[in-house]
């Protein structure tokens, strides 16, 4: 039988689908709230809850989204077994109690909860590979297993960092600390985000063979993360700089394939489509001052400006990762509601991220405040409809 596309209530893991992707729009409310204090610097939050703020939109909201994405690619009716399933449902409520020690501990109770979510990734990355054996893979398969191959080497490298925090006895390289958020943004995210703007921009290239192209287009950004990575823990400027030529040409190989399909996406009627737009975007600014910032910094990461990082950190979180993922929940859930809703959630999620990341580029704070609300609105709107929809049950076969 083959694997539904979606989280349709043809799925077999429909249920599972519709839970994780609750539990994580649940958890993301978190994120966004504290981004909003934040972001208006109505609020000066403390070291842990950043931490926490951070790791919600990776764990609770991210990692979430692609298990949900693999349940629905590869999940069939041969396939729904009991520890899948408890492994799905399960899977929110360790990424919560473990964003529950970031906020309130520097204790052994982080690598402890980290090892837990670590296993829970281990077993969803064995699951979908062994899925992956002997099926047509199309970019947005590809893509995702990228994302969870990376997150096994992003969870291994984030238990180290817990254990280097509760035990400094232990003498881990602080290299760890550096080079886990580089692993994670560029290639955890960087795949990930292309597989889900093709995806929600063309639902039916999930059933379409990858081409040559459409493994480069995955696989060179998967390995200039590794070799991010690799550099960062072992001080090889090289190989970071390496990087920077497979991040380049994955990107000119997706926006290749995909600017044709965008071209034909409508920016006014109320569809997914056009959030893979706007992710396509974003994805060419992110790679933009990632180039930028490596050929500046790569010899004193140290003296990197915060608002840069910021930047860069954002415009694949939010302008890429959670512009597309918004336009794959809205796949899932079809609840009937009306078109000025989906325009709100749109035009305040474009809106707002491009003045935010704009603000911190050109170190603007009006830009800053002015995106700040904006796209806060437009993803409390998007989360509040969402879960609402998703406790319905409702769901659809296809993207709108």
């Amino acid at each position: 039988m083959a694997a539904s596309t979606t989280g349709s209530p043809a799925s077999p893991f429909h249920a599972e689908i519709r839970l994780i992707l609750t539990a994580a729009l649940a958890l993301f409310a978190y994120t966004v709230v504290v981004g909003i204090l934040n972001g208006l610097d109505l609020v000066d939050f403390e070291h842990k809850v950043l931490l926490a703020h951070v790791h919600i939109g990776t764990l609770g909201w991210i990692t979430m989204a692609v298990f949900a994405g693999s349940l629905a690619l590869f999940g069939t009716s041969e396939n729904r077994t009991p520890w899948l399933i408890w492994t799905a449902r399960l899977a929110p409520l360790v990424a919560a109690l473990y964003n529950v020690a970031f906020m309130t501990t520097t204790s052994v109770a982080r690598p402890v909860l980290g090892t837990a979510m670590a296993i829970v990734i281990v077993v969803m990355a064995a699951w979908g590979f062994s899925q992956a054996r002997g099926r047509t893979l199309s970019v947005p398969h590809l893509g995702l297993l990228a994302g969870l191959a990376t997150s096994i080497v992003g969870a291994g490298l984030g238990v180290l960092l817990g254990l280097r925090v509760s035990s400094p006895d232990l003498n881990i390289t602080e290299r760890v600390g550096e080079a886990h958020p580089a692993t994670m943004v560029i290639g955890f995210l960087v795949p990930v985000g292309m597989a889900f703007a093709e995806w929600v921009m063309r639902p039916e290239s999930a059933n379409e063979r990858a081409s040559r192209l459409g493994w480069l287009q995955i696989g060179l950004p998967f390995i200039g993360g590794i070799a991010v990575m690799l550099g960062i823990l072992l001080d090889v400027l090289a190989l970071v700089m390496l990087s920077l030529p497979f991040e380049i040409a994955g990107l000119a190989i997706f926006l290749w394939r995909i600017v044709p399909v965008a071209r034909r996406v409508s920016w006014t009627a109320p569809s997914a489509g056009r959030h893979g737009v706007v992710a396509a975007i974003f994805l060419t600014a992110n790679i933009a001052i990632f180039v930028y910032l490596i050929s500046n910094y790569a010899e004193d990461f140290d003296a990197t400006p915060l608002r840069l990082l910021l930047a860069l950190d954002h415009s694949i979180f939010v302008g890429v990762l959670t512009m597309s993922v918004v336009g794959f929940i809205s796949t899932v859930n079809r609840t009937p509601r009306p078109p000025v809703i989906d325009h709100a959630v749109f035009g305040g999620m474009t809106l707002g991220a491009a003045l935010f990341i704009a603000g911190l580029l050109a170190d603007q704070d009006v830009l800053i405040r002015t995106g700040t609300p904006l796209l806060g609105a437009g993803l409390l709107l998007a989360i509040a409809v969402h879960v609402a929809g998703l406790l319905s049950g409702r769901g659809s076969a296809a993207a709108r």
